[in-house]
């Protein structure tokens, strides 16, 4: 019998090869929950941002995702 890691990946394989396949999974069931207008929206207010601009430019939108800089702490009144 093979052991180690090699038998791991042995086992893996053959359950994977024997899973059930009567649920077709997520993306192919046509229902995918996406609001297409929503969507669209989001679409239109960025679509004129300028591609190569940074958060740290100041261009109009919100001010998240990567390359965002951390928020300032609570000034102390």
């Amino acid at each position: 019998m093979v052991t180690g890691p090699v038998g791991t990946l042995l086992v893996a394989l053959v359950l994977w090869l024997r899973r059930d396949r009567s649920y077709p999974g997520p993306r192919l069931t046509g229902d995918d929950e996406i609001d297409r207008e929503e969507l669209e929206a989001a679409e239109r207010e960025v679509r004129d941002l300028d591609p190569k601009a940074r958060s740290e430019d100041g261009f109009l939108g919100d001010d998240w995702g990567p390359g965002a800089s951390r928020p300032r702490p609570p000034e102390r009144l």
